[in-house]
């Protein structure tokens, strides 16, 4: 018996010391669970603000904000190419003066063309304002007889298309932010809700509200020693708007350009097997012909014969021009395994064989996005932020057409376009130099 009672002792010290175990183990693994959860995050400052997919209000979360900190702001206006320029200046007065930017966001299927402060700033809000009412009041099945604004009426449907999004959806800011403190203004243009979000006074905003083209120069000391919170531009465009002396200043121009750089994913990733198909970055010549906008409507012959002239100049400089009429039937595969010289033409026109005959009768090989367009196919719809139902493809695609003829060995572009001074900027990029001189 009692040899027993020593067993069962035994067994049940056994058993204590196994449960205690266990009891420390379950200790150690909940204090690390916890400790694992509570650490705080280190923040990085570069990293690109997070986008929230909500729908838009009056008044956003207010940012943290110094009490001391001073800002600088503009209002967007026509094309994206026009407002990538914008907003580079938007960047360059920022480092000039020393303020945190609020960047408004990127405009897209916004059709008016207006330049003064009024006019931008009614214009905005009243998009924003109507495609809101069309949301939430008009319907397809719907008379709207009560509507007193007629805002459902079909005029307005054109504005069922205009969205915006954050420009971080393109571009990436990290190298800048290292230089430049940025904050997103939001989808919204009230200056009232600007205000109340960054902690502005009623009489603590300097507006710059002209009537005519202006330029800013980076010794003006109206600008420099303002000593309002706010500094409210209207239109920031045009590639000379600002007027550069100081040798620092046209440095951080130089930083600008050649750091702003679109980093899409998926941009990217459909450019890029484009490009591949045409025989590689840097293996062949990118052209840009604009001809539907009135401006280049107007000087489309002038402006064909003049790429037509530069190119052939370009491949008999570099003994690239090929006679033989049986090359203009070769396609993009034949092209490449005779060594002819592929052309790569990014253009808005629907018809560009019949619009540039005079290249496509005398040149061989050359092929335009609609060539190629089966490597769209799965490209894929993409939602805007501020409104999901519109469909950004379209305004994606010039985008990829940018960047495919950018990426040739020579790019040859048109007068006073946006489009082609960017795609030269990319294509001196490419090639290993700087954006701009």
């Amino acid at each position: 018996m009692s040899h027993e009672k020593i067993n069962s002792r035994e067994k049940s010290k056994f058993l204590f010391k196994i449960i205690f175990f266990i009891i420390i183990v379950v200790i150690i693994l909940s204090f690390t669970t916890e400790i694992k959860f509570t650490t705080s995050p280190i923040i990085n400052n570069d990293i690109k603000t997070t986008i929230t997919k909500s729908a838009p209000t009056n008044a956003t979360i207010k940012p943290i904000l110094s009490s001391e900190e001073k800002f600088l702001t503009y209002l967007p206006h026509n094309d994206f190419h026009d407002q990538h320029g914008a907003l580079i200046n938007a960047i360059m007065l920022s480092y000039i003066t020393n303020r945190t930017l609020i960047i408004p966001p990127l405009l897209i299927n916004y059709f008016p063309r207006n330049s003064t402060f009024h006019s931008l700033y009614n214009n905005l809000n009243k998009f924003i304002e109507i495609k809101k009412y069309r949301e939430e009041h008009c319907y397809i099945d719907d008379e709207n007889e009560e509507n007193s604004l007629d805002y459902c009426d079909n005029e307005y449907s054109q504005l069922d298309d205009f969205t915006m999004i954050n420009w971080e959806q393109l571009f990436d800011f990290n190298e800048l932010k290292k230089h430049v403190k940025m904050i997103n203004r939001g989808f919204d243009f009230s200056l009232d809700n600007l205000k109340y979000n960054f902690n502005i006074g009623e009489n603590d905003t300097y507006l710059f509200i002209e009537d005519l083209s202006y330029e800013l120069k980076d010794n003006d000391n109206s600008i420099r020693k303002n000593d309002k919170k706010l500094l409210h531009f209207s239109s920031l465009l045009g590639p000379n708007k600002i007027i550069l002396e100081n040798q620092n200043n046209i440095k951080f121009r130089r930083l600008i350009h050649n750091k702003l750089i679109i980093n899409n994913p998926k941009i990217l990733n459909v450019s890029e097997k484009i490009i591949e198909k045409l025989g590689g970055k840097g293996n062949y010549i990118g052209l840009h012909i604009e001809i539907r906008h009135k401006t280049f409507r107007i000087n489309a012959n002038y402006n064909i014969d003049l790429i037509y002239r530069n190119l052939m100049k370009h491949l008999l400089n570099s003994n690239l021009l090929r006679n033989s009429k049986n090359l203009f039937n070769y396609n993009l595969k034949e092209c490449l395994k005779n060594n002819i010289p592929i052309i790569y033409i990014a253009t808005d026109s629907f018809e560009p064989r019949s619009r540039f005959s005079k290249l496509y009768e005398n040149i061989p090989c050359i092929f335009t996005l609609f060539d190629l367009s089966k490597d769209l196919d799965n490209f894929g719809k993409i939602p805007s932020e501020y409104d999901e139902d519109v469909d950004l493809t379209n305004f994606y695609v010039p985008i990829i057409d940018l960047l495919i003829t950018a990426h040739g060995k020579t790019f040859i572009g048109i007068p006073k376009s946006a489009f082609s001074r960017l795609a030269n900027e990319v294509n001196n990029l490419s090639n290993g130099k700087n954006a701009i001189s």
